[in-house]
């Protein structure tokens, strides 16, 4: 499972350009962790608190914590589109078209999230998520999708 990780990682890393995407899923459950790229601005690491179940949370904020990697609350009533991400109400001037018969969005959204400047430290974050928060064991076969 780690050099399925360090692989992927050292792919996203290669890319050129922005808006680079992956997502490291087990199949069998589901579990992921993902990771944004731009070449300007390096690798973030995502786990979005809504990919967790109740017993999982205490053990990523415990993992998360241990590299200073805090819970971000995105609040779409008081930030950005929650579409898009701008700056901007929902609906207006959006080129994600969210004003086109969508909903806006309400719920609020919770994340680890977190630049990583060194890609040995993101692949480590990332096993050891899938070890001691998802309870996965290393013959553990994890698909990655890069998209952008």
């Amino acid at each position: 499972m780690k050099e399925r990780i360090q692989n992927a990682i050292d792919l996203l890393t290669t890319n050129l350009g922005e808006g680079w995407f992956t997502v490291l899923e087990d199949p069998k459950s589901e579990k992921f962790i993902q990771f944004t790229y731009d070449e300007g601005y390096g690798l973030q690491i995502d786990l979005p608190v809504v990919a967790l179940q109740p017993e999982e949370l205490p053990k990523a904020e415990k993992l998360m914590a241990e590299y200073a990697i805090e819970k971000i609350v995105v609040n779409p009533a008081e930030d950005d589109c929650c579409c898009c991400g701008e700056d901007h109400e929902h609906g207006e001037n959006c080129e994600c078209n969210c004003g086109e018969g969508e909903e806006e969005c309400e719920e609020v959204f919770e994340s680890f999230n977190k630049k990583i400047e060194d890609k040995k430290v993101a692949v480590e974050i990332a096993y050891r998520v899938f070890k001691e928060v998802y309870g996965l064991s290393d013959d553990t076969s994890i698909n990655v999708t890069i998209f952008r």
